[in-house]
């Protein structure tokens, strides 16, 4: 063990310990990236591997955030419907009726299918690099 896995290790868990105390708010990339760490601690030295799996949770997040509902709106008139109406950064529009609830799957989605293509691209661009 070289003295730069310890602390390779240290920052991974630090990363982990911060994701886990801001979850509810910023934390979730933060710890997907500490975990996503450790589980390319064996091929660290490999900058395509490293690099792919440090960049893939923050792909997965950006996606998610631009298709997930982020605001939504509940309008009732007496005697008649309810709608609930939630929109996301891209303007993309989910609406329903009464307790309409919208749905995540896209988002995550989104987020995988990113992920996946900047994990590929990213490796394949550093590949090429001498």
């Amino acid at each position: 063990m070289s003295v730069r896995t310890p602390v390779y290790v240290a920052l991974a868990l630090g990363l982990i310990a911060f994701g886990v105390a801001g979850m509810f708010s910023i934390g979730a990339p933060f710890f997907l990236t500490g975990v996503a760490m450790l589980v390319a601690l064996p091929w660290r030295d490999r900058r395509d591997v490293l690099m792919s799996a440090i960049m893939a949770p923050w792909a997965f997040t950006t996606g998610y955030l631009l298709i997930a509902p982020l605001g939504c709106t509940g309008t009732a008139t007496p005697g008649l419907s309810e709608t609930t109406t939630c929109t996301n950064v891209l303007g993309i529009d989910y609406s329903g009726g009464g307790e309409y609830r919208a749905p995540l799957m896209p988002a995550v989605a989104a987020g995988l299918g990113l992920a996946a293509i900047v994990l590929v691209g990213l490796r394949a661009a550093i590949r090429r690099r001498p």
